[in-house]
Order: C-alpha cells, then sequence, then structure tokens
C-alpha cells in the first residue's frame, strides 16, 4: 500500500485499488463489485471499503450477499469490508478529522489480511475521494461510452480530436501522481475502463475511442477492456451474486451467454491488474 503524508499507514502491505470518477452513474459500484469477486475467485485474498457510506450501494451489495448465503444456506463467502459514512460534525477542519479517523481504522483492520483492498468511491469531489486518491496503487476510471463521460478528463476539439485541456478531475489526479512520485519514485498506474458498452456498432462509438486515447495519451493512462452493459448485473445485485457465483457455484441462477462473455471482461481486466 503506497500512502503519502498525512495518511493512515506507511507499511507496505495491500495493493490497494481505487475506483474513481467525479461523474456519477459510470458505474464504478458494479465493476468494484466484480472486481473484487473475481479476484477472490481466483484465490487471491481481498477486502473492501465503502466510501459513499450515504448511497452505500457496494455495501448493500455485500449485506445482500450474506443474507442470501444465510438463507440459502449455500457455501457464499462474502469479503470482509468497511462502511464509512461521512462525517457530520460543524466544522469542516473536525469534519475531516473524524473522516481521516474512520478510514484509517478501516485500513488498519483489513490491510493485513487482505492482497487487495477494493474502494469504492462516492462521486464529486470530497475529502474521502481525495485521501483515497493519495493511497492508490491503481486508480480505475470507468467512463460510460460517450463523449459525455470523455468530458470529465478533458475537452477535445471536434474536427481532429487534439486535446485543448485538461479538466478538474484529469489535472487533479495528475497533481496526485506527481506528489505520489516525489515521495516514492513510483506513483500508481491509471486505467481507464469504457464501462456499460453498447453493443452496437456505431461511428459515434469510433470517435469517441479516438478522442479517448487522445486524452488518455496526454494523462499517461492506459486504457483498457471495455465492459459491456448487462441487464445481468441489476438482476444479480439483489441477491448479491456475482457471474463468477453463477457460473463456478450452485447458485440455481440458470447461466447464459451474457453470464460468460462478462466474466470474460473481468477477468481480462483482472490479468490487466495482476500483470
Amino acid at each position: 500500500m503506497a500512502t503519502l503524508a498525512g495518511s493512515p499507514n506507511a507499511r507496505k502491505t495491500s495493493k490497494v485499488i481505487v475506483l474513481g470518477n467525479e461523474k456519477g452513474g459510470t458505474g464504478k459500484t458494479t465493476l468494484a463489485i466484480h472486481l473484487l469477486l473475481g479476484l477472490q475467485s481466483k484465490g487471491v485474498r481481498v477486502g473492501a471499503i465503502d466510501l459513499d457510506g450515504r448511497g452505500a450501494g457496494f455495501t448493500k451489495f455485500l449485506e445482500n450477499r450474506q443474507n442470501w448465503a444465510k438463507n440459502s444456506k449455500q457455501n457464499i463467502y462474502t469479503p470482509p469490508f468497511f462502511t464509512i459514512v461521512p462525517s457530520y460534525n460543524s466544522t469542516p477542519a473536525q469534519r475531516e478529522q473524524d473522516d481521516f479517523e474512520s478510514f484509517a481504522h478501516a485500513v488498519e483492520k483489513l490491510e493485513h489480511v487482505s492482497d487487495y483492498l477494493i474502494l469504492d468511491l462516492p462521486s464529486g469531489d470530497a475529502y474521502l475521494s481525495r485521501l483515497a486518491h493519495s493511497m492508490a496503487d491503481i486508480l480505475i476510471t470507468p467512463l460510460n461510452d460517450g463523449f459525455l463521460d470523455v468530458s470529465i478528463l478533458g475537452n477535445v476539439d471536434a474536427d481532429d480530436s487534439d486535446t485543448l485541456n485538461i479538466n478538474p478531475y484529469g489535472k487533479y489526479v495528475l497533481e496526485c501522481l506527481t506528489r505520489r512520485k516525489n515521495l516514492d519514485g513510483k506513483g500508481f498506474d491509471w486505467l481507464i475502463v469504457k464501462n456499460r458498452v453498447s453493443s452496437l456498432g456505431a461511428k459515434h462509438k469510433l470517435k469517441v475511442d479516438v478522442v479517448l486515447k487522445n486524452i488518455a495519451d496526454h494523462l499517461g493512462a492506459d486504457i483498457t477492456s471495455n465492459i459491456g452493459d448487462r441487464v445481468i448485473f441489476k438482476e444479480l445485485f439483489e441477491m448479491g451474486l456475482s457471474v463468477f457465483d453463477v457460473l463456478d457455484k450452485q447458485t440455481g441462477v440458470k447461466a447464459t451467454a451474457s453470464h460468460n462473455e462478462a466474466k470474460r471482461e473481468i477477468v481480462e481486466l483482472i490479468k490487466y491488474i495482476q500483470k
């Protein structure tokens, strides 16, 4: 776990994977869920921290998983996890101190029992999100397949796709990366994942690909495998199951081609992370 000055722990233990993007609706939580359980299916020790304590979608999924395992009497394991609810203290300084202590406690409990820590972040620019970015070993930024999502990183010329400027979130990640390199000489890996990708081909998608590659090159980020837009992710959420459970265990859910393809996509991303 690489850290910055003021972060909870300076020892190198778990590898921290942060799902970060200031824009909402890009599928951070769904991707975090399947990375967590995909890594677990490979025999890797994993832990999770839900930093979106108000929305708590990651937490709800894991609670659904615990309940499903209990009620079905199936041997379905739920990785250890913590939920961080932002402080409601009256002063900004005290709120940050409270949030820091909550985060530090969660990291301390999980760092020595996990090979990977998966951190699911809220949308927007919040203290907990900034703290998590500062501790990333791998930052994964999911983007939906369109110019609206790409613009969170930078604006481009409509004619020649040249990057005109880097937008606030892109600038912030670059600042984090610079500070980390100054401290440990390595920084972190930044991976951009095209998420919720439609199966339909279109000229629009090709244009998005060109623009995104241009911006990623400017930012020093890598574009990894695409993740399709699938109804099965929504259907499995209520049970707290992943495509890995459906295909590898006796869950009673009928496996389909969509489950197999979704698993393949997540496995490809995990291979990229572990290489």
